[in-house]
Formats: structure tokens, sequence, C-alpha cells
């Protein structure tokens, strides 16, 4: 289980430990904002900011 908060408000997810960050916010809380690119980490589309 995974617990943490996106613009402030708190979330539980059940979710496996490898499960990137980028999945947890589009397929668990349907945040579909978050885009995957390229697949590598070069593009910068599926850049997420922490602690502000």
């Amino acid at each position: 289980m995974i617990a943490l908060s996106v613009n402030g408000k708190p979330f539980t997810v059940e979710a496996e430990g490898d499960t990137p960050l980028l999945w947890v916010l589009r397929d668990y809380l349907e945040m579909t904002g978050t885009k995957f690119g390229c697949g590598m980490a070069l593009c910068g589309a599926c850049t997420v900011h922490m602690d502000g």
C-alpha cells in the first residue's frame, strides 16, 4: 500500500512497490494529465515535481 499526497489531497493506493509513479497517477488516481513520452525519461513528458 502506498500513501501519498497530490496537490494537497491525501491518497492511499494498493499498488506494487515497483510500480512507476507515472502509472500510479494515471491508472490508480485517474490523473491523466501526466503523460508517457519516450519511455526513457529523456523528453520530460512524464516529469513530476515533488515538494514544490
